[in-house]
């Protein structure tokens, strides 16, 4: 055979044996056979505006082409419904109660382990090239890195008019140079793609692959969806249509500089194994549920994002033979070597990284490693990061936000998802078997699943830690308390004792509850962005304001005064003791705070970044 057509066999045939089990045949390896491993997260991308997912536009040929050699998880959850908090979910394998970047004025605290980190001490180079504010080094995602490049959106003087957020085709470029100048030793790349978050503006001939008759006065900007985020506000149809085809345009620009950036590692690195992830951070609302965009709400367009994983060597033009492979064995479209139903989240896909790598776990990681399902075995993914010798793999997926006055969390075992809105003290539980769009909501019908998973759901998170315990216990006759709390900060959750919705509800940064007709003991636990923050309480006994019935802490101090406030952290052991009972039966509210598992670190950004972010409807 001659020399050019047997280069290219050869190619081929590494490019066929990309699959999940790789293949050490091709060669490439370095000296202990580490692979290189690459993390590509796409901004605001659905899943089911893939065609590996069975979208009807062809928005992602080279997604499909990896997902047809490698592992597509069909039920992968977003830890956050925005961006912030759920790629600190997938950098430390934590949900966002636990590594506490839960809002935009907080950054990871020192000594929580990254996957970058984990990887460098193992002996990897690691670069990332990332193209948000939300994703850059004031909050800690630099930590671990080589080099972290954020083309300027973090340092002061960006000029905001100037250039935005980079494309996608210059976050490849820098991501290739960088690969491109590593030596033998395995690399670990980070890649973000923002392209798909609005304003949804596809360059050529990407825009024109989903062309629109739109005519009106509305751009693709925020400026114009944000008229329509009001559930009670309709969007015109011909407008939506307009929104969505910029939106896949978007998605098709991104899709090729996926594939660009994997054929460029391929040249520069040979046909060496990689280990290769590409999740999104969360989806995009056109209004099935009333709303526009993301950030608040917890259905599937919003907090299911695509997952594909795949290891085996690069080759150029890996594309092209996977789909010809695809074809010679008859798969169908949606085919790939494995399609995996189980519900798993971004916290997992560290764990999974560092597993093909084959690097141990760094301590305090929540996630489980999935590569024992790509090989199609289902349910049998490994045990948590954080487990014990043994320990079964927590099932599900838990999703969090407290931003924009919302918070909520969803949970999704099995078929079923519970949605907990905590800012309304109500539940929503789906069967996604049966209803995949949330349109029945089965939580009165089926309380006890609702139960369950409201367990296994505050299980999960850590969202006790440094909280405020109040609690209220009668005396036998029907009282009725009631009160505002109010903090100086925001309230990032709050875990009731009672099921029953309208017991209170969430207004921005207070509290609001009435409990009538108590005989015995109820309450409730919150906690406060940030920890320190000064909270103002106004306690209420059938009607009239009760400092004398308020213990504070294990020494059962009162408040002089009603309303009262309690500033800081505490400075003595008592308040973190429930305060004990009087010797006889008396109506009253008992106050005590739990200690901190991590302390939060706060960070600052400058006025132009809040102004960007403003733009974008981050701020308000």
């Amino acid at each position: 055979m001659p020399p050019g057509r047997a280069a290219r066999a050869a190619a081929i045939l590494c490019a066929l044996a990309w699959t999940v089990l790789g293949a050490a045949a091709c060669g490439g390896r370095d000296r202990d056979g580490r692979p290189d491993v690459v993390l590509i997260v796409v901004d605001t991308l659905r899943a089911d505006h893939l065609g590996l997912y069975g979208y009807a536009r062809p928005t992602s040929p080279r997604l499909d082409a990896l997902a047809a050699g490698g592992g597509v998880f069909e039920s992968a959850m977003a830890a956050a419904p925005w961006t912030l908090p759920s790629v600190m979910s997938i950098a430390t394998a934590r949900v966002p109660s636990r590594h506490g970047v839960v809002n935009d004025g907080l950054r990871l605290p020192a000594g929580v382990p990254t996957l970058a980190g984990t990887l460098r001490d193992a002996g990897y180079a690691t670069g990332g090239f990332v193209s948000h504010i939300y994703v850059t080094a004031p909050f800690g995602f630099d930590r671990g890195f080589d080099r972290y490049e954020d083309f300027g959106l973090s340092r002061p003087g960006y000029r905001l008019e100037a250039g935005l957020e980079p494309a996608a085709d210059h976050v490849t470029t820098a991501a290739l140079e960088w690969v491109e100048g590593r030596d033998a030793a395995p690399l670990f790349l980070f890649v973000h793609y923002f392209d798909p978050h609005w304003p949804y503006d596809p360059p050529e001939p990407h825009r024109s692959l989903f062309p629109s008759d739109y005519g009106g006065p509305l751009d693709a900007g925020y400026d114009g969806i944000s008229r329509f985020q009001d559930p009670l506000v309709p969007i015109p149809d011909d407008y939506r249509r307009f929104l969505v085809d910029r939106y896949d345009g978007e998605i098709h620009f991104v899709d090729a500089q996926i594939g660009r950036l994997l054929d460029g590692i391929a040249a520069a690195r040979g046909p060496r194994p990689v280990a290769v992830a590409v999740t999104g951070d969360h989806g995009e609302e056109f209004k099935e549920h009333g709303s526009m965009g993301h950030g608040r709400q917890m259905y599937e367009e919003v907090v299911r994002v695509p997952l594909v994983i795949a290891r085996g060597p690069l080759a150029e033009g890996h594309g092209a033979a996977a789909r010809a492979a695809g074809a010679a064995r008859g798969a169908a479209p949606r085919g790939g070597a494995a399609r995996v139903g189980d519900p798993v989240g971004g916290i997992d896909i560290a764990p999974t990284l560092l597993d093909l790598a084959g690097v141990a776990p760094s301590a305090g990681m929540q996630g489980r490693s999935l590569a024992p399902l790509l090989t199609g075995a289902a349910g049998a993914a490994g045990a948590p990061a954080d487990a014990g010798a043994g320990s079964a793999a927590p099932p599900g997926a838990i999703c969090e936000t407290v931003r924009l006055s919302a918070l909520r969390q969803a949970i999704r075992e099995g078929p079923l998802k519970l949605i907990h809105v905590m800012d309304e003290n109500r539940a929503e539980l789906f069967d996604l078997a049966t209803d995949p769009h949330e349109r029945h909501d089965l939580a009165a019908a089926r309380p006890e699943d609702r139960r369950r998973l409201a367990r296994a759901l505050f299980e999960r998170g850590e969202h006790l830690s440094g909280a405020w315990n109040l609690r209220w216990v009668g005396d036998g006759a029907r009282r009725r308390f009631q009160g505002r709390i109010r903090a100086e900060g925001i309230i990032r959750s709050i875990v009731p004792l009672f099921t029953e919705p309208g017991r209170y509800r969430i207004d921005g940064a207070s509290i609001v509850f009435a409990d009538p007709g108590q005989d015995g003991e109820s309450g409730f636990s919150f906690t406060t962005v940030p920890y320190e923050a000064a909270v103002t309480f106004e306690l209420l006994i059938d009607g009239r304001p009760a400092p004398q019935a308020v213990l504070l802490g294990g020494a059962a101090a009162r408040p002089g005064a009603m309303p009262f406030t309690l500033e800081g952290a505490p400075n003595s052991d008592a308040a973190f003791a429930r305060p004990p009972d009087p010797p006889r039966p008396v109506p009253r509210f008992l106050l005590y705070r739990n200690r901190v598992v991590a302390a939060e670190e706060p960070v600052t950004l400058d006025e132009e970044t809040r102004a960007r972010l403003r733009s974008l409807g981050y701020v308000q």
